[in-house]
């Protein structure tokens, strides 16, 4: 067989390379000025922002730049508020969601970030708004007491915790170094007297810019009131009031110069405060409380909410309380106390849940004249005429909190229940009563701020929530989001197997386990909790949860989202 030629072989000709390109390295970045920079910065999404901060310490200080997380913080959080509310004027088009306003009157509830001599870190706030919102933080447990020490009151205001005990005092702490007592001051009157043991706990913002007034009641009716200095970090006793024949204190609220209180035989009592302080040094006195208003009510039970609201034309003082009523229940009942800028009192007026829980105050649906009956999956769940209650509690409230417009109760039954207290210059109305879901046990304790943010936590202190009312009171009753339970965040600490018990003057002690036996021991420790009712507060940073661990011990839990 004749061999083929060279020609008649077709091998496929090998595809011609590219020609590489000289690289560029030429540095285009450093030469433009920052202004240009931030413009550029601020086309970025947040995850390549923080990304750019470690590139340099040019990049670290502009991707960081105050003003370009301040539009971050606005886009993210102001604006979504504004469109949910239903007397904004803003345009809900997308390209208006990013629209960034400078006026303070735009910011809705956080114009407080924008008071004037504030400097504000946005980066800071803006991280410290995303852990809220996702129940990111660090929690420490703190062991405030030891049996035989008696009950204690805790309290948390403007970033420190106030604590009250019949053989300690009055002590203050900060939440930034728990195992350091800032201030202390025993329990005794102008003459020397120790009274009871205390009984009520509350903090304000006292009378000067730098002060800060803590009101104590105490088991035989007597109240005193101190003034924590702040850049001095000193405890004053401005007021000693003495007992009464009202029992003791069981709850105290304040805004200075006023406070109220109600007492064992529920006599709720409205005092105005004097403005000169206690010199110890000499025997002066000073001059009693003006009382305002006293109203005495016999068929209120705990718990009971107290508050003191100022505005520009009156000064508002409330209880809510909790009372049974046959047909519907365990409902809610509000009072207001009225007064006038001079301290005058203008009256007094009531308003109760019962219209809420039949669903009275709903909006009324259109009849179908055809079919005979109302429009709308509203009227599937809400019947405009009801025999029986839509929202009904066999059991009285575990507790419950009011911070205007919010009217907020937990129950055994795992769930909350949330109102909406409407108080004009003419009227007091409660409306808006919806149920809310998410606990997996039953919920101990409940509070609520006035911006709609709340936070709740479980009888056994491990389940934690924390609730933007805002909208779910904006949401319709149809809601399926809102009804179950997704407008909840559960506290979710990133250092929950690793964290460690310290006590207030108290040498620090770590956990030596390996992880399942550390493990171990916290499960163990949650079931050794009481199931007594827990209290719960928080500020713009920190959570603060006391509970009872064992017979008598109590344990003070920090969760820190910044």
């Amino acid at each position: 067989m004749p061999k083929r030629s060279r020609e008649d072989e077709r091998t496929p000709s090998p595809t011609a390379k590219r020609l590489r390109a000289t690289a560029d390295r030429t540095d285009r970045l450093s030469s433009l000025s920052d202004e240009l920079l931030i413009q550029i910065l601020s086309f970025l999404p947040i995850p390549s922002l923080i990304t750019c901060q470690r590139l340099s310490r040019r990049f670290h200080s502009l991707a960081g730049d105050s003003e370009l997380w301040k539009r971050l913080y606005y886009s993210r959080w102001v604006w979504p508020r504004a469109r949910r509310l239903a007397n904004s004027r803003h345009s809900v088009s997308s390209q208006k969601a990013l629209d960034y306003s400078p006026r303070v009157s735009k910011w809705l509830g956080h114009s407080h970030l924008m008071e004037e001599g504030r400097a504000t870190n946005w980066k800071r706030q803006y991280r410290l708004r995303h852990n809220w919102s996702k129940g990111t933080c660090r929690v420490s447990e703190v062991e405030v007491a030891q049996p035989p020490v008696p009950q204690m009151l805790v309290k948390l205001y403007a970033g420190m915790v106030f604590t009250a005990d019949s053989d300690s005092g009055l002590r203050v702490w900060s939440t930034k170094r728990p195992s350091c007592c800032l201030a202390s001051f025993p329990f005794r009157d102008a003459i020397g007297k120790v009274p009871g043991a205390p009984t009520a706990l509350a903090a304000a913002k006292g009378s000067s810019q730098d002060s800060i007034e803590i009101t104590v009641g105490f088991e035989d009716g007597h109240f005193m009131v101190y003034e924590m200095q702040t850049p001095k970090l000193r405890l004053v006793l401005r007021l000693s009031h003495a007992a009464s024949s009202e029992g003791a204190v069981t709850a105290v609220a304040s805004s200075s110069p006023y406070v109220l209180m109600i007492s064992q035989h529920k006599v709720l009592s409205l005092y105005e405060l004097p403005w000169r302080q206690i010199d110890m040094s000499t025997d002066a006195t000073l001059e009693p409380p003006r009382p305002v208003a006293s109203l005495t009510a016999n068929n209120i039970f705990a718990p009971i909410s107290l508050s003191i609201r100022n505005s520009a034309s009156e000064i508002v003082a409330s209880i809510a309380y909790s009372f049974y009523r046959v047909g519907c229940g365990w409902s809610l009942g509000i009072q207001e106390l009225r007064l006038n800028s001079d301290g005058e009192h203008l009256g007094s007026r009531l308003a109760t849940t019962v219209d809420s829980q039949y669903g009275a105050d709903l909006v009324r649906l259109p009849i179908d004249p055809r079919r005979g009956r109302r429009h709308g999956s509203i009227a599937h769940q809400f019947s405009a005429v009801s025999a029986e209650p839509s929202i009904l509690h066999n059991e009285p409230p575990t507790s419950l909190s009011y911070s205007h417009p919010y009217l907020l109760s937990s129950h055994a039954d795992n769930t909350l229940t949330m109102y909406l207290v409407v108080s004009t210059s003419n009227s007091l109305s409660i409306k808006g009563g919806r149920r809310l879901w998410g606990h997996t046990s039953s919920v101990s304790g409940v509070q609520v701020s006035e911006r709609g943010k709340a936070v709740s936590v479980g009888a056994r202190g491990h389940d934690i929530r924390i609730w933007e009312l805002e909208a779910v009171a904006s949401s319709p009753f149809s809601s399926q989001r809102a009804l179950q339970g997704d407008s909840s965040v559960q506290v979710s600490p990133e250092n929950k197997l690793r964290r460690r018990s310290v006590g207030f003057g108290i040498a620090p002690v770590a956990l030596d386990t390996s992880c399942g036996e550390l493990r171990s021991v916290f499960e163990d420790i949650t079931e050794e909790l009481s199931s007594r009712d827990s209290w719960i507060g928080f500020d713009e940073e920190q959570v603060i949860v006391l509970r009872e661990r064992g017979v008598g011990t109590q344990l003070l839990e920090c969760y820190d989202f910044t």
